[in-house]
């Protein structure tokens, strides 16, 4: 099985995926696996979009992305959110919308891991809390019996919640950067945000899993922030949204 690293929450930031994917190229990664968010936030969604194509990287939709493709989605969005999102809708082609389309909302990848935005039901849904997390392992359960691990993202947060055998949901144990799963648990594993990180930190995020270990690796890498909050502004997006790149908020 492969090296496999995962991404999510790119939101046009092409500083942020540029330095990501050079990290990567270092690591030696088979497949590169993006769940979603594409665009949104930042300014430059039709270059990332490109660059995705060009790496050949497997796509699933997110809540921005698909709100480019449904714009009455997007109605209930935070001011901000909307008015970046309008721009991203300005500037991809109708070829660019129809990558977009082709996404799935969810994938199995070589029947063992699940992949979604939100949640494996709801794009816009979050895993925030044990909670939240508790009712997605249910899900798990009851619709896709055999896969013991669901990889998400939506909330630009890394993180990892598990479930044992009797059911008990927890935050496994591990360094700050790794965690080997345990054979008998299941787990929900968020690689954090490529292009708007917000755990106080500005280094883009993303994450490596050993498949044949099943060894999680957590990496972060800083990038050209400064160039990436001038596009923002050269793009007359909100000022917030360039501000919020350097606090890592």
């Amino acid at each position: 099985m492969p090296l496999i690293a995962i991404i999510s929450d790119i939101h046009g930031n092409l500083e942020a995926l540029e330095a990501v994917f050079k990290a990567i190229e270092a690591d030696g990664v088979e497949y590169v696996i993006h769940l979603g968010d594409l665009v949104g936030y930042n300014a430059n969604p039709r270059e990332c979009l490109h660059l995705l194509q060009r790496q050949r990287v497997l796509s699933i939709l997110g809540n921005h992305d698909y709100g480019v493709l449904e714009p009455d989605s997007a109605e209930h969005f935070n001011v901000l959110a909307f008015q970046a999102l309008a721009y991203s809708m300005r500037q991809l082609s109708d070829e660019d919308r129809r990558y977009l389309l082709g996404m799935p909302r969810t994938e199995v990848l070589w029947d063992r891991y699940l992949i979604c935005h939100g949640t494996p039901e709801n794009l816009e849904t979050y895993i925030m809390n044990v909670f939240q997390a508790k009712r997605v392992f249910n899900l798990l359960g009851r619709y896709y019996s055999g896969l013991r691990i669901c990889f998400f993202g939506h909330t630009h947060l890394q993180h990892v919640w598990a479930s044992d055998p009797r059911g008990k949901v927890f935050l496994p144990g591990g360094s700050d950067s790794t965690l080997a799963l345990e054979a008998e648990n299941l787990y929900l594993v968020n690689p954090g945000s490529v292009g708007q990180p917000r755990q106080k930190d500005n280094r883009a995020r993303y994450l490596l899993f050993d498949t044949d270990r099943e060894l999680l690796t957590f990496r972060a890498v800083p990038y050209d922030i400064r160039k990436a909050q001038e596009k923002i502004r050269k793009a007359k997006l909100p000022e917030y949204l360039a501000l919020r790149l350097q606090d890592g908020i």
